[in-house]
This record gives structure tokens, sequence and C-alpha cells, in this order.
């Protein structure tokens, strides 16, 4: 299982300065498990524009 951060914590733990374009956030939100806060979380990173898409659209029409 996977931690889950939203975007600024990861960021933060990560000592980096990535933004919402370079990763697939849930829909929902969630508990970040950082700041304990209801945001957002990181579901996975984008690797290439085209195959972001792809991803992207699978994952939200399978979800529904």
């Amino acid at each position: 299982m996977m931690a889950e951060f939203c975007l600024d914590c990861f960021n933060k733990i990560s000592k980096t300065n990535y933004t919402e374009r370079d990763f697939i956030l849930s829909d929902e939100l969630d508990l970040c498990e950082e700041c304990g806060e209801w945001k957002q979380v990181i579901i996975v990173q984008r690797r290439g524009r085209f195959a972001a898409f792809l991803r992207d659209t699978i994952y939200r029409f399978l979800r529904g």
C-alpha cells in the first residue's frame, strides 16, 4: 500500500517543485498522511503527454 500525500506535502518531503500537471490527483478529497488535511492526493506521476492522456481517459472512464 502506498502512502497518500497531497502535492504540497510531497514537494516538501522530496524537496521538489512539481505542479498538478506532473501528477494525476484523486477526484475526491482524501486525508493527507503528512499534514492531516482533507485534500486531493497523488495517485500516479505522469510519464508522457500522450500516455498520460490515455491513462487519464481510461482511468476516468473506468471510475464512471
